[in-house]
């Protein structure tokens, strides 16, 4: 794993890269996209598991972790756009986007402006749901998620929020809210995994299974014993169902 610096639209952008896998340039690379106020740290867990077998990245989108801090928050179409162009100016072809809760939202609205750019999509504990769109129902949430964690995604969470600051994370988390993710995903044209942690209690079952109602191309799973972050959390059996996934894309796709 190594850390690479690109700039784009302006900004730099940071982001882990694990290119060292044996034969990985003839399988799809893989782009692992952070949620709400964490990083690409929050994604390590995951990647260096998906690094014995694929070229497998993460950046950090601007404002969060050690990418460029833009002087005013981002939107998700921002995110999205940024994070597109990202790609294009890294070299990286049709890949597997993979996020998790915001990361989603951000993938899913980039496969939306770009829809010939990626392979596949998986969406973990992708947010917010249709039925529980308050700040305040969210941070609570997310406070009866934190003990269900991995003890490790402690010190990670907590130094990646205290660099974002409250400004960022409250306008993202607004922005979160106001996003419609299920009026996008019919829209998306490539095969996708959605994934819950069966101990999740951000992102409800019933809501992946009406998500992926929503989609042309879908399939749902859910992580025994997993919370939220699955990526962090459950990283051996969610990294495991990426790479099903991806080995299971159609040939025309690759």
């Amino acid at each position: 794993m190594n850390s690479r610096w690109t700039v784009v639209g302006g900004l730099r952008i940071h982001a882990l890269a694990w290119t060292s896998a044996p034969f990985a340039s003839e399988r799809h690379p893989i782009v692992l996209v952070h949620g709400l106020g964490v990083s690409s740290r929050y994604m390590i867990p995951t990647g260096d598991r998906l690094a014995q077998s694929y070229r497998v990245f993460a950046p950090d989108l601007p404002g969060f972790g050690r990418s460029a801090t833009p002087r005013r928050p981002y939107s998700i179409e921002e995110h999205a756009r940024i994070l597109g162009e990202w790609i294009a100016e890294s070299g990286i072809h049709m890949p597997v986007l993979v996020g998790n809760s915001y990361g989603c939202q951000v993938i899913a609205e980039l496969a939306v402006q770009r829809p010939a750019g990626a392979s596949g999509l998986v969406l973990s504990a992708p947010t917010v749901e249709n039925t529980r769109r308050s700040a305040f129902g969210e941070a609570r949430r997310l406070l009866r998620d934190a003990p269900r964690e991995r003890l490790g995604l402690l010190p990670v969470a907590a130094r990646d929020y205290l660099r974002a600051g409250p400004r960022r994370i409250a306008f993202t988390l607004r922005d979160a809210i106001a996003d419609r993710i299920e009026h996008k995903l019919g829209r998306v044209p490539v095969p996708t995994l959605l994934v819950r942690g069966e101990r999740d209690p951000i992102v409800s079952h019933e809501w992946i299974v009406f998500l992926a109602g929503q989609m042309r191309s879908a399939s749902v799973l859910t992580i025994d014993r997993a919370p939220h972050a699955v990526n962090f959390s459950a990283a051996k059996d969610f990294a495991a169902a990426v790479a099903e996934f991806v080995q299971r894309l159609p040939p025309a796709a690759r």
